[in-house]
């Protein structure tokens, strides 16, 4: 018997979901992942999708975890390629680092599905491991939330036998509800590791005219030197925060980490940032007061792209990093290649340049004399 149709049921009682959806950070014994979700299409007319609750076994193989179930199912029952799906889970726990990654390979090869996961608790969010897959999942464009008050009311309405009581909030629930959203807006708030190769040639190729790229992506190097000896390198990958509550362009999501994370007045900092876009002029001029306050910050930027080049409020931003000791050069070939190399899950493939990548260098690096000149 196929696991997805084995840990499918309608609704649950009462007693389950106050069991497995309490939300206090720390719980025992609830091996057991519930996953109801609600299906958004737009397309072709189709009868309403049947809403149902999968569970699954968290120590089991991840095809058994609630999450690989509902693939499973929507696959082979619901996906389309002529429809676009809007799919949001309600879940007891935060995916593992396997779901992830194969939800992450889904995300990429479908980009007619978007995904939110409401989390009850975050699963494990102490070990590196599980706190890099919530960057991941993030990273492949889903997005990522701790339930709230609505999200719990609406499984309540819709996925509990409730005979027709109202929700009703336990003990500590909005307290519980601040610290894991805390917690999980601060996870997020650290850098990714790589990225995926199809978002790395959308984002970083330097086209003249660069459509629908409205994200900027931020790869770092940083060596730390103290008393002239290296203490350690670090890099990274940093991309907008695009949704309302932690909107954040990527520099200054760099520059929050950076302060609160890494900065010491003793030590030396040699950055290097590889950007798809040339900074706004708001972050511009951030970066180049936070370098007015540093000198032990010395800042190497290398762009994809120039944002906006012929507007003079974003030509000034330029001159103002320059004029504050950064160094703002354009990517070319050898850029490209290194970031792929140490930014990119590339499966050991070659980096493969694409068709205009040194004519259109050589176009934005003029632009960009003209501009510092």
């Amino acid at each position: 018997m196929n696991p997805q149709f084995r840990n499918t049921v309608e609704r649950m009682y009462r007693g389950t979901f106050f069991y497995n959806f309490n939300n206090r950070p720390i719980l025992s014994r609830r091996n057991t992942v519930w996953l109801c979700y609600k299906v958004k299409t737009k397309g072709p007319s189709r009868p309403p999708l049947n809403a149902k609750i999968f569970r699954g076994q968290v120590y089991f193989e991840p095809q058994y975890h609630a999450e690989m179930c509902f693939l499973s199912w929507f696959c082979g029952n619901q996906l389309s390629a002529y429809e676009r799906f809007q799919i949001t889970w309600f879940v007891s726990w935060t995916p593992c680092p396997d779901c992830v990654a194969m939800l992450a390979e889904f995300l990429a090869e479908h980009p007619n599905v978007t995904l939110t996961v409401s989390a009850a608790r975050l699963y494990y969010y102490w070990e590196r491991d599980y706190r890099g897959a919530l960057r991941r999942l993030r990273q492949a464009g889903a997005h990522v939330k701790i339930m709230d008050y609505e999200d719990f009311a609406y499984c309540w309405e819709n996925f509990v036998y409730n005979e027709g009581q109202p929700f009703m909030p336990w003990y500590k629930f909005d307290d519980n509800y601040a610290l894991l959203h805390r917690t999980l807006k601060e996870i997020l708030r650290n850098p990714m590791e790589a990225t995926y190769p199809h978002i790395f040639y959308f984002h970083f190729k330097n086209l003249r005219k660069a459509y629908g790229r409205n994200e900027s992506w931020l790869c770092f190097t940083m060596e730390v030197t103290k008393h002239h000896s290296p203490v350690s390198w670090k890099r990274g990958v940093f991309r907008n925060q695009v949704d309302p509550e932690t909107h954040c362009h990527a520099e200054m999501c760099f520059l929050s980490w950076f302060c609160d994370n890494t900065l010491s007045p003793n030590t030396n900092y040699q950055v290097t940032w590889y950007t798809s876009w040339s900074p706004c002029p708001e972050c511009a001029g951030e970066v180049a007061k936070f370098l007015a306050r540093h000198s032990n910050v010395n800042l190497t930027v290398f762009t994809a792209r120039l944002y906006y080049f012929w507007d003079t409020d974003y030509q000034q931003g330029l001159r103002s990093l320059s004029q504050e000791g950064a160094s703002v050069g354009i990517m070319k070939y050898k850029h490209f290649k290194y970031c792929w190399e140490n930014f990119v899950y590339n499966d050991h493939e070659p980096f493969k340049p694409w068709k205009g990548l040194k004519r259109n260098f050589l176009f934005l690096d003029s632009k960009l004399q003209e501009i510092l000149k």
